[in-house]
């Protein structure tokens, strides 16, 4: 073997073949030449190989030596700028460098890969080799080229990688660093003003080795990408470089140059024009710019609203006449309607709103009333007071307990969605095939149930045939979470396989229950579970929100969120930051308790449905809690269209004698037909279906003949009711609820004195049960609504002393953050012996296990049995070892039991809790409902 060294590389003259030479090679060697020669085979039998300089600089020293190569240059290598860059004159020097000293450039030459220097030769090796090459292309730019000066230094600085510092003394271009883009998309915003405004996003174009092609990335850093924008409007128009902060420049080639300059001229167009560029980005570009759907666009589309998305406005709730009344709420009396001068004005939003504007321009007017409902209203700031507050305990109940205030804001900029109310305008119930094998993931930790498996069976049937979501009913306790998780890490598999494109996964919970989903995944899924995880809730929610925050919302940053494996976000961040989360595109969406977008009025509703996702999974144990439009409207989230729109479904299901059965049919999928069938849009399983290892459940209800002290306050409850008649029948509902639990909340929700036992049936009751359960160390869970009730000197402390507890017992509501909850969820569930906590039922009844206890006393009596369950389902679900029980204490009217309230109010309760088994039963109280218990305990 000879070998010849010359400026273009080396050549080598071989004894034979090619082919015969690699075979006797060293390993290394061996696999530097077949790299080189593999794409050209007909060298194999060649005897002369010829490499050029820029291969043999990557070869590493082991295999150049023992191809007959001189070593490595063993002198480190500087560079510096001579003159400014952009100006004539401005070069790039290197210099050779011994060990604390310079070398004489005369004792140096260099020719192409090799360097003679103390009359030796050596090889340039990469990146050395790659630098100079490039030094050389920088001295010999066109003068007075300060663009291209920025881009062949990027790449210099990009080749020298992690080891820039070191080779780099001179201040100036150690502080350079210069970021070639090469294409762009729009980030979303509002501005100053409220208006949507349209910022320029830069990209980084890279080369996948997957079949998804060329991969972009965002170009600059979380700063530099947020004063981008104002360095565009700064310059002059078609500018190719623009100075950021801290000796960082942007340099854009023509073409994104040219784009560049027309998002200028869009940021300053009338704000109709912007919020259509937001709406469809690419075809606004092309028009401005005026290519031809045949010509290359540098626009990239990263941020795109979903189809259902029509228009980007200010938010107007929808009205809903033709929907059956709501169900009662037990929330209070506020929330279902006030009476101002002796009117009683409906339940809508739309009326209430349109009497308050009539009010209050009387008020500016001076004039002394408006007619209302045909009667004479005082215009009076008072009734304007009391108006406001009836807004807002509508928007309360809409938002299904949510932040009111936080709803009431006013929202210049939301989502308008198509919202099929009164007709289906939108419909995707299903798309083209998509990849998927059935099977378990393989980063599934823990081995599925029979049922779950089932489950993920079914979702998985539903991804691979093309449909746009689910519905995942399955009762509390049989593991929606972890079926949930199992198909999110499928997907996520397909995604690391290249089967899919990469996209984030959202899961969307109410933010009690986030934290337990990061413990699911930690339990069920080996690591690293879904990947990298972002918070979007909360405290969270400052790491990521950018710019200026007007009218009550602000922009979220997208690059965090779409550069995420999974996001975890609450119902209101998603509603309050939907401009931000509608611009990425998800895999795929998880809705946990999803019965909280059953409103078709709400914001909120309206919001989720804006998300743009491949798949949507809602999870829910009570698709139906007030009527059957609950299951439209989270159907209609899920598969948009697949029930009709919402007027014609309430006409078919919602009047009397309507076929439900023919709905169930349609919709409800039996687990022994998963893969039998295209998949249908509901799967539910029953807990005493699927769960032969529970313990045994017994309920007890515990009659108590009431005090005297509850019967007079019982009696003058029902004596107010023969003084104004039927146009109370709510507060007198209420009344008797509240007297029926103590006759010390009266006609108030806080006590003025101390509560006492001996005063109540129900806590008479409550404590027989509480003094057993503490002489067995067992564990209670209490449930009532009442805050006063849970304050920390009632009946925490009550229960405190009685018990001779360390401390006062743990209270879960509403008021309550997520952190403390798992906090006291954790501690509840650790700690041995006798322990009660109180719960409200609509904070406590849905997404926390305390399987610690056994023992569970609904005090107090929501409206909804099927809320009460899931209550009770708290201990009795997997993870419970010993026999569970339910109490529900009454209070009797002494020598009327069938008069009792509380009696009445059982009976009406197991009647709704029979007809909800088939989950398409609406179980919330009607006006009818009310009449009825009235009409039962009255005095005849």
């Amino acid at each position: 073997m000879k070998v010849e060294l010359h400026s273009d590389g080396a050549r080598w003259a071989i004894d034979g073949s090619i082919r015969d030479w690699v075979d006797h090679l060293p390993v290394q060697a061996a696999v530097a030449v077949t790299c080189h020669v593999e794409d050209k085979p007909e060298l194999w039998s060649a005897s002369v190989l010829e490499v050029p300089g820029r291969v043999v600089s990557t070869w590493n020293q082991t295999a150049a030596v023992h191809l007959g190569l001189p070593p490595n240059v063993p002198l480190a290598l500087d560079i510096r700028l001579s003159g400014a860059m952009g100006k004539p004159g401005a070069k790039i020097e290197g210099r050779w460098l011994q060990p604390g000293k310079s070398v004489s450039a005369r004792g140096v030459s260099r020719a192409g890969v090799w360097l003679e220097w103390q009359q030796k030769t050596f090889r340039v090796h990469s990146p050395l080799y790659e630098v100079l090459e490039l030094v050389e292309l920088f001295n010999s730019a066109p003068e007075q080229s300060l663009e291209e000066h920025f881009r062949i230094w990027a790449r210099i600085r990009e080749v020298l990688g992690a080891e820039a510092s070191s080779h780099i003394t001179d201040g100036f271009l150690r502080a350079l660093r210069v970021v070639t883009a090469t294409a762009l998309t729009f980030g979303i915003r509002q501005d100053e003003r409220g208006e949507l405004q349209i910022d320029p996003v830069l990209l980084i174009g890279r080369s996948e080795e997957s079949d998804q092609g060329i991969r972009h990335e965002r170009a600059l850093t979380e700063a530099d990408e947020a004063l981008f924008p104002k360095r565009l409007d700064q310059l002059r128009e078609g500018a190719p470089a623009f100075p950021l902060r801290d000796g960082t420049y942007v340099v854009v080639e023509e073409a994104l140059g040219e784009a560049l300059a027309a998002v200028r001229r869009l940021r300053k167009a009338p704000s109709e024009e912007r919020k259509r560029a937001a709406m469809y980005p690419e075809a606004v570009l092309r028009e401005l710019l005026d290519l031809g759907e045949d010509r290359p666009s540098v626009f990239v589309e990263t941020e795109k609203f979903a189809e259902r998305v029509r228009d980007v406005g200010a938010w107007v709730a929808p009205v809903l006449p033709w929907i059956r009344e709501e169900g009662l709420d037990w929330g209070g009396a506020a929330s279902s309607g006030v009476r101002i001068d002796g009117v009683d004005l409906p339940l809508d939003r739309p009326s209430v709103a349109k009497a308050l504007e009539e009010i209050r321009t009387a008020i500016e007017k001076g004039e002394p009333s408006i007619t209302l409902a045909g009667q004479t209203v005082a215009a009076t700031n008072e009734n304007a007071n009391a108006l406001t507050a009836l807004l807002r305990a509508i928007d309360r109940r809409d938002q299904g307990g949510g932040d009111a205030a936080s709803d009431n804001k006013p929202i210049p900029n939301v989502l308008i969605i198509e919202n099929n109310l009164d007709e289906a305008s939108f419909s995707r119930v299903r798309v083209a095939a998509r990849p998927g094998k059935l099977g378990l993931p393989l980063s599934l930790r823990t081995t599925p149930k029979q049922h779950q498996e089932a489950g993920i069976k079914w979702l998985q049937h539903h991804w691979i045939e093309g449909s746009r979501g689910a519905l995942l009913c399955d009762d509390m306790g049989l593991g929606k979470t972890y079926q949930a998780l199992a198909f999110s890490v499928w997907i996520k598999e397909m995604m690391d396989a290249n089967l899919l494109e990469r996209r984030p996964i959202l899961l969307v919970a109410p933010v009690g229950l986030l934290r337990n989903w990061e413990a699911e995944i930690a339990d069920h899924l080996f690591d690293p579970g879904l990947g990298n995880l972002l918070r979007a809730y909360g405290d969270h929610l400052k790491v990521i929100k950018r710019g200026r925050h007007v009218a009550g919302t602000a922009s979220l940053d997208t690059a965090r969120l779409a550069s995420a494996d999974v996001v975890l976000a609450n119902y209101e961040a998603v509603s309050d930051y939907q401009l931000s989360f509608g611009a990425i595109r998800f895999a795929l969406i998880v809705f946990d308790e999803a019965q909280k977008i059953k409103s078709p009025s709400a914001r909120m509703t309206h919001a989720l449905k804006a998300m743009n996702t491949e798949f949507m999974l809602g999870m829910t144990g009570t698709p139906v809690e007030n009527r059957l439009a609950d299951l439209w409207c989270i159907a209609d989230a899920v598969q948009p269209g697949a029930l009709a729109d919402l007027k014609d479904f309430s006409r078919r299901y919602e009047v009397e004698g309507a076929d439900v059965n023919a709905l169930r049919d349609a919709i409800w999928q039996q687990e022994e037909t998963i893969g039998q069938q295209t998949p249908r849009l509901l799967l539910r399983r029953l807990k005493s279906e699927k769960l032969d290892g529970l313990p045994p459940k017994h309920e007890h209800v515990i009659k108590l003949p009431m005090p005297r002290e509850q019967m007079d306050a019982y009696e003058r409850v029902l004596a107010l009711n023969e003084v104004v008649g039927g146009q109370g029948a709510l507060e007198m509902i209420q009344g008797l609820r509240r007297v029926s639990l103590h006759p010390a909340l009266g006609n108030t929700q806080r006590p003025e004195c101390e509560l006492q036992i001996e005063q109540s049936a129900r806590f008479k009751g409550m404590f027989q049960v509480l003094d057993q359960v503490a002489n067995t160390g067992e564990k209670v869970l209490v449930f009532l609504e009442s805050l006063d009730l849970q304050h920390v000197e009632q009946l925490p402390l009550l229960l405190q002393r009685r018990y001779g507890l360390r401390s006062a017992p743990m209270v879960i509501n509403g008021q309550v953050s997520a952190e403390a909850r798992q906090d006291r969820v954790g501690r509840f569930q650790r700690e041995s012996g006798f322990d009660v906590m109180l719960l409200s039922p609509k904070a406590g009844g849905v997404g926390l296990t305390l399987t610690a206890a056994n023992h569970v006393i609904h005090l107090s009596r929501w409206w909804n049995p099927a809320v009460e369950d899931q209550c009770s389902d708290r201990v009795y679900r997997i993870g419970q070892m010993k026999p569970v029980h339910i109490y529900y204490p009454l209070a009797v009217l002494p020598g009327a039991e069938e008069r009792s309230f509380d009696v009445q109010l059982q009976r009406l309760m197991e009647r709704k809790r029979d007809l909800a088994k088939n989950l398409l039963a609406p179980p919330a109280f009607t006006k009818d409902d009310v009449a009825d218990l009235l009409n039962a305990v009255s005095p005849h």
